[in-house]
């Protein structure tokens, strides 16, 4: 008889909704828990306000719509949906959660995502032809709220949501289940998971291919056309363009024979400028998040990558007095690093020894640090990465070294290193600034977003100044013609109050 859960677990999520969206959406999901294979039946309980659940394999289960004990500590409209799982399997219980976690946003929360990216949400304005009609669109960007705006926005733009892909990369975002629901029961969008983005690719080429069409990638890491091209290279010419968001996905195609134009926001003038204070803002910030009762002002902090990034990372800890070296294998970096004032030298392993940093943040985007590295810490020091995935340090290599590997769950991933110190790496080694966070502020991030599609607009009308391969200088023009920036800086330029005018 397999192993019964003990005790009850509870699954709950807040929304903010009117009581009518709130009462709806929990209707919506005792709906589709009714008719999930793995549910017995679902009735209403009057004498509790809720709807039981009893699973095939006898398990139980419960759904409540219940409101926050104290109104005061909770943002306005607040409900909140509770599932509870109080008999059966672990199975069972997986199989019971998985369902209740995937909640579309509320028409309210919608409503304050878009007002909260006034760019990205009225891109139709610009262009009312529907330019990207008769394009589809295979997208790979981070499930955060301000992605369904975006995803709103190409769709008003003309693209049809059965030509429309989405690629999950699987990271712990704060909302990502919501945001795989939304996608699939608002508009009826295919989501992949990153474990199967070869499959999510071929389906989508097949399906948008059967319509007479072609594709636009829109890639945040580089994940699709290094993959379309070493592993489906007979496929690369459904593809007219790539936009990328990123420097860790400009590395991914470096090397590769580009057939088709790359417009590279992340290499735009727009993009180093405005968003790398705000990534490397938001890193910090959930680091100490997830130490809270450290004490890091005056600790030694090593950032590893002075690009744009690291810069950035560097200064916001100088400004949290933190003692920052900084280590980067580009000479030039080097130099710039240390005539800033900061601690640099040629050999890292002699930075780590001297400089004794119980926090490196690394900002390389590969390898950077391993367990040769590490063990050149003092005691309890933490790693930390801004790069896309897990690729930062040499986790695999870490977990060889190591007496003991212990799961520390939100925190990440602690390791005993043999003849070394203990060390944590936060967040699993994946990028902190989106672990179990929404990372940037909407309103900050909303410059990119709208870049994103102005690129993804120039390629459906095959501008004649992008060539197959890199296009910086082409895309710094685009995105300055496509006048966002200059209503980002109306926006909280001096005139909105943002400065000395």
């Amino acid at each position: 008889m397999p192993a019964s859960v003990k005790p009850p677990l509870v699954h709950a999520v807040d929304i903010i909704a009117t009581p009518d969206e709130a009462s709806h959406l929990a209707g919506e999901l005792a709906t589709r828990l009714a008719v999930n294979p793995d549910v017995q039946s679902m009735d209403w309980d009057e004498a509790t306000a809720s709807w039981r659940c009893v699973l095939v394999g006898g398990g139980r289960g419960r759904l409540t719509l219940a409101a926050p004990a104290d109104p005061a500590a909770a943002a306005a409209n607040t409900h909140r949906l509770v599932t509870t799982f109080e008999q059966g399997s672990p199975a069972e219980a997986e199989a019971f959660f998985a369902a209740a976690r995937h909640l579309p946003f509320t028409d309210t929360e919608v409503a304050a995502a878009v007002a909260e990216l006034p760019l990205t949400s009225r891109l139709a304005d610009r262009w009312p032809d529907k330019p990207l009609a008769s394009t589809g669109v295979l997208l790979t960007i981070h499930h955060m709220r301000d992605f369904l705006v975006l995803v709103d926005s190409l769709l008003a733009l003309g693209v049809d949501p059965a030509h429309m892909t989405v690629i999950d990369k699987e990271y712990p975002y704060a909302h990502t289940h919501r945001v795989d629901a939304h996608l699939v029961q608002r508009h009826g969008i295919a989501v992949w998971r990153y474990r199967d983005l070869r499959e999510g690719i071929e389906d989508h080429i097949e399906r948008v291919a059967a319509a007479g069409k072609q594709s636009v990638v829109m890639d945040d890491g580089g994940y699709v056309m290094p993959t379309v091209l070493r592993e489906l290279p007979e496929q690369a010419g459904h593809f007219t363009g790539l936009v990328e968001q990123t420097t860790s996905g400009i590395r991914k195609v470096e090397g590769l024979e580009l057939p088709l134009p790359l417009f590279s926001v992340a290499e735009s003038d727009m993009k180093g400028m405005i968003e790398s204070y705000g990534i490397a803002d938001a890193a910090v910030r959930n680091t100490l998040r997830l130490l809270p009762d450290e004490k890091l002002e005056g600790q030694a902090a090593l950032v590893l990558g002075f690009g744009r990034i690291g810069h950035e990372v560097a200064r916001v800890l100088e400004m949290r007095r933190m003692r920052v070296a900084v280590f980067d294998s580009d000479i030039t970096r080097l130099v710039a690093a240390h005539e800033e004032g900061f601690l640099t030298g040629r050999s890292l392993d002699q930075l780590v020894r001297t400089h004794r940093p119980r926090l490196v943040v690394g900002c390389v985007g590969s390898r950077s640090f391993g367990a040769r590295e590490a063990r050149l810490l003092p005691d309890r020091s933490f790693l930390v990465s801004t790069t896309s995935r897990n690729f930062e340090f040499d986790l695999d290599e870490l977990r060889a070294g190591s007496t003991q590997v212990t799961d520390r769950g939100v925190l990440g991933t602690g390791y005993q290193l043999a003849d070394g110190p203990e060390i944590v790496v936060l967040g699993h080694g994946m990028p902190i600034n989106f672990h179990y966070a929404e990372s940037l502020s909407n309103r900050y991030v909303d410059l990119v977003l709208a870049g994103l599609a102005v690129g993804a607009v120039a390629l459906a009308r095959a501008d004649a100044r992008l060539r197959p391969g890199h296009n910086v200088a082409a895309t710094n023009l685009i995105l300055a013609e496509a006048g966002i920036v200059d209503d980002y800086y109306r926006l909280y330029g001096p005139a909105a109050g943002g400065g000395r005018g």
